[in-house]
Order: structure tokens, then C-alpha cells, then sequence
């Protein structure tokens, strides 16, 4: 459902199972699930341990699971005698994409469930390997959760012609779906020295509190959400932990990393968090600032008036991380256009225009 810390899931493209987005077995073990989420039976609870704690030699199934690595290259599991024990399985899920009908019956299964939904679905489910010793294991999958996959509907997004780099906000390659989100006065800009000088996970939590009641504040006014690193993160070390309740009156929520101040970072697609960003037409953006021409003018994200205190006078105490731009404050007379143009420039824009005679809503 979700990358956090140094974990990370196996992605399959179901029309060819077996390639992995990695190129080298140096990569496939690099981003290769390293811990699994279980129940434990005697303590009564949740925990989370390494991979290599929980896999045990003698499980029928592990040859589906896992491969061994032996200096440089993976081999399937042969035997219940591995060299180097669990610390040399890596994760792989090849067996069970190559030996079992699995990424068949996905895609059977995800053609009958998008026919009858008329849509494509986000789905959630379980893997029961029937008969793992067998020559040709049967696999039974339950299904636990279903629905249709929403997209943000796409309209005409065209960046003006000579358009001036004094203009300009903020400038990424990095492309959203196309679309155009106008008349935006208000940046929530959430500073990466800030969040991470804050010296414990209760002042980070004070602060996601503070930005829910600047989104109820700013209720009918355009604005978008800036800051460091991943937004909906549950791991705070990561970016901001927020959830959808605390920032679904903005139009974007953009993340920023690079030069020291996160890593890169990654889309959120398939989790429920981003479902509900594009099912309220929330764009999600990401600003790499090693990335060639990408433009990010800390005049306006640092020199601007702070007008916090005047939408939650009770948070001023973190207004050293927590920023309320208003875009009048910064160039009178103008606003923030956001145009995603993905056919002709390839980028996604933020720029001041002038305000027209008419008022904007």
C-alpha cells in the first residue's frame, strides 16, 4: 500500500510478471521488502520484524517467496539447506509469478471486476498458495476490497507565450495530469528547515494539527499546500504525516526534495490516500530541486509577509516552519496560476498574473 523508510514493495506489471523494474540483482535486493507486518499470536498485537526473522527454511512455500543471492546473482531455492541462512533470501516473488497461474487470474480477475465497474479498480487482496509442493501449485485468491480507480478529468492546460522568469514561482519537469488550477491566493508553505529542526514527533504532530485548522480556515478560498518531502507519509522522518481530513480544501499538495532536504520523492499511486486526492481533483506535484531547470523563487517562499497569525492566531508559535503566503502580499494586484501543460512545454508552471477587472471566485 505504501513505501515507508527504507522498504519497499514489488511492483508487477501484469502483462509481463517477470520483469522487474530494477535492472541488476544488485538493485532487485536493494529495493526488495526487508520487513513484514504480522500478528503476533502470543503478545496479542501488531508488530513489524525483518524479513530475515520472520522466513524459515523449513516453509513449503518460501521457494515462491524468495531467491538466494550468491555474490552477484539470484538462484532459486533448490533446497531447504541455504548457504548464508535467511540473511541471503531476498524477496523476489519470481516463483510465484513464474510457477504458479497468479498474474493470470490477476488479470482475469481485474477485466471481469473492470467491465462490470465500467471503470478500472483498485483492489486489495489476499494469496493462498493450496499446495505448494506440489509440481503445479493451485493458488487461491480472496478478494478483499474493490472499487473504481478515479482520475482527475484533464482540461486544456497551455502556458502563456513569453512567459517571464521574474514571473515564475515554481517551475518542475516532474508532470502531474494535465489541468489548470487559476485564481490560486494563498501558498501554505510548510519550510524543510523548519519541520526538520522540530525536536520531537509531538511538536510534528502540533504542526499537522495546525495545518487542519488553516485548511478549515482558508474553507472557500483557492490556496495549495507546499512542503518537504512526502505528504500522507506515515512516517514522519519521511514528510509531513497529515491525512486527507487535514488538507482536502487545497487544490495541490507539492513536495519538495533534494539539495539536502529530503529524498526524492515518490508517487503515492494505489493508496488510499492518493484515491481520495484525485477523487476531490487535489493535484499531487513533486519539486526536485537537483533537477535540471526547475525553478524555485525563495523570495516568495521566505521574504513574503507570514499571515499566520491572522487565520490561526494559536499556532504564531510555529511560524518559524509554517508559512501562510498571501500572493497580493508578495506582488500586489496578482494571484498564482498552476498550469500542468504536458503536451508543448512539458512542465508545470506556477506564475503571477495580474488580476482581472472581474473578480476572480
Amino acid at each position: 500500500m505504501d513505501r515507508v523508510g527504507n522498504d519497499y514493495p514489488r511492483l508487477v506489471a501484469l502483462s509481463h510478471p517477470l520483469l522487474h523494474p530494477a535492472a541488476s540483482p544488485k538493485e532487485i535486493r536493494r529495493y526488495s521488502q526487508r520487513y513484514v507486518d504480522l500478528i503476533d499470536m502470543e503478545k496479542n498485537r501488531f508488530v513489524t520484524l525483518p524479513v530475515q526473522e520472520v522466513l524459515n527454511t523449513r516453509y513449503p512455500a518460501l521457494r515462491y517467496l524468495a531467491q538466494v543471492d550468491q555474490g552477484g546473482y539470484l538462484m532459486p531455492l533448490r533446497s531447504m539447506m541455504v548457504e548464508g541462512g535467511t540473511e541471503s533470501l531476498v524477496l523476489t516473488f519470481d516463483g510465484l509469478l513464474r510457477r504458479t497461474p497468479l498474474a493470470r487470474r490477476l488479470r482475469s480477475m481485474l477485466q471481469i471486476l473492470e467491465k462490470s465497474y465500467r471503470s478500472p479498480v483498485d483492489t486489495e487482496f489476499t494469496v493462498h498458495i493450496a499446495n505448494p509442493a506440489d509440481a503445479n501449485p493451485e493458488v487461491e485468491i480472496t478478494l478483499l476490497q474493490c472499487r473504481p480507480q478515479s482520475h482527475i478529468k484533464e482540461i486544456e492546460a497551455r502556458l502563456p507565450l513569453n512567459l517571464l522568469e521574474s514571473d515564475i514561482v515554481f517551475s518542475t519537469p516532474r508532470m502531474a495530469p494535465r489541468g489548470r488550477i487559476p485564481g490560486i491566493r494563498f501558498v501554505l508553505f510548510v519550510t524543510p528547515e523548519g519541520y526538520f529542526s522540530l525536536p520531537t514527533q509531538p511538536a510534528r504532530a502540533a504542526l499537522v494539527q495546525a495545518i487542519g485548522r488553516i485548511n478549515k480556515a482558508l474553507a472557500g478560498k483557492l490556496f495549495i499546500c507546499i512542503g518537504p518531502g512526502r505528504w500522507g507519509t506515515s512516517n514522519p522522518d519521511l514528510g509531513i504525516h497529515i491525512g486527507y481530513g487535514d488538507i482536502y480544501n487545497t487544490r495541490a499538495l507539492v513536495e519538495i526534495a533534494g539539495q539536502g532536504i529530503a529524498s526524492a520523492p515518490e508517487a503515492s499511486f494505489g493508496t488510499h490516500f492518493f484515491q481520495d486526492l484525485v477523487e476531490s481533483e487535489i493535484y499531487p506535484l513533486a519539486i526536485y530541486l537537483e533537477d535540471k531547470d526547475v525553478i524555485f523563487n525563495r523570495e516568495f517562499f521566505y521574504d513574503t509577509p507570514n499571515s499566520l497569525a491572522e487565520f490561526s492566531p494559536e499556532d504564531t508559535h510555529l511560524a518559524d516552519c509554517l508559512r501562510i503566503i498571501e500572493v497580493d502580499c508578495y506582488r500586489a494586484g496578482h494571484h498564482l496560476e498552476l498550469v500542468m501543460d504536458d503536451e508543448e512545454s512539458g512542465r508545470t508552471v506556477a506564475y503571477l498574473e495580474p488580476d482581472s477587472s472581474k473578480e476572480l471566485e
